[in-house]
C-alpha cells in the first residue's frame, strides 16, 4: 500500500508552526492556545507488499513445481483434488503470513506522536511520544534498494519500546526527516517553556 505524507513537505509544516507562533499578537492567547493543543496527523502508511517479494516468488515457484509434479504424476481426479489442496496450503503457508504483517500493521506520525496500530481482529496500540525519540536510523538491504523501500528505527527513551521498526516502507528518508524535524521542534518548544 502506498505512504502518504500531510503534509508533503517538511516547508509547509514549518510554515504551519510559524503561523502557529505568530497566532498570539493577531487572535490572542485563547485562540493560540487552541491551536497549539491540535495534534495533527503527517504522514500514514503501511509495508509495502514489495519488501516481501523474495517471500512471493518463492510462492510462486513453489506452486509452479507442485502444479507441475502433479500434472506429471497424476491423472485421476482424486489427484487433482490433492494438487488443489497443495496451491492452498502453500498460499497459506507462503501468503498468509505476508498479508498478516501488511493488514495487521498500520503506522502513524502525528506533530506530537508515532502510533503503531497492530492486529486485525483484535487489536493492540503502541505510541512513542515525539519528545522522547533519541535517533532515527534508516535500513536498506540489497534488495529493499532495488525496489526503493527501507526500514525506520526510531530509538526512543519509551520504557516499552526503546526501538521501534516500521519496516518496508517507500520513502524512508521523508519519515525520518520528518519525526527528526518535529523531535526537536517539541524539544525547542520544551526548553522555551522551562526558561519562562
Amino acid at each position: 500500500m502506498s505512504n502518504e505524507m500531510v503534509p508533503p513537505d517538511a516547508k509547509s509544516e514549518v510554515a504551519d508552526d510559524a503561523t502557529v507562533l505568530r497566532a498570539p499578537q493577531a487572535a490572542g492567547a485563547a485562540g493560540n492556545a487552541a491551536q497549539e493543543g491540535q495534534e495533527r496527523p503527517l504522514w500514514t502508511g503501511r509495508t509495502a507488499w514489495r519488501h516481501y517479494i523474495g517471500r512471493i516468488l518463492i510462492w510462486l515457484i513453489a506452486s509452479i513445481v507442485w502444479s507441475v509434479v502433479c500434472w506429471m504424476g497424476f491423472t485421476q481426479t482424486p489427484a487433482l483434488w490433492l494438487a488443489a489442496t497443495g496451491l492452498v496450503v502453500l498460499l497459506l503457508l507462503f501468503l498468509g503470513p505476508v498479508a498478516f504483517a501488511i493488514l495487521g500493521h498500520r503506522y502513524r506520525l502525528t506533530t506530537e506522536r508515532l502510533i503503531i496500530e497492530k492486529g486485525i481482529l483484535s487489536q493492540t496500540i503502541d505510541q512513542t511520544e515525539l519528545i522522547r525519540v533519541d535517533d532515527v536510523r534508516i535500513h536498506k538491504t540489497l534488495m529493499n534498494r532495488l525496489l526503493r523501500l527501507g526500514t525506520v528505527a526510531v530509538i526512543s527513551t519509551d520504557v516499552s519500546d526503546r526501538e521501534t521498526e516500521i519496516p518496508g516502507i517507500a520513502q524512508p528518508e521523508v519519515l525520518a526527516d520528518s519525526i527528526r524535524s518535529r523531535m526537536r521542534a517539541l524539544r525547542k518548544k520544551s526548553l522555551y517553556v522551562e526558561q519562562i
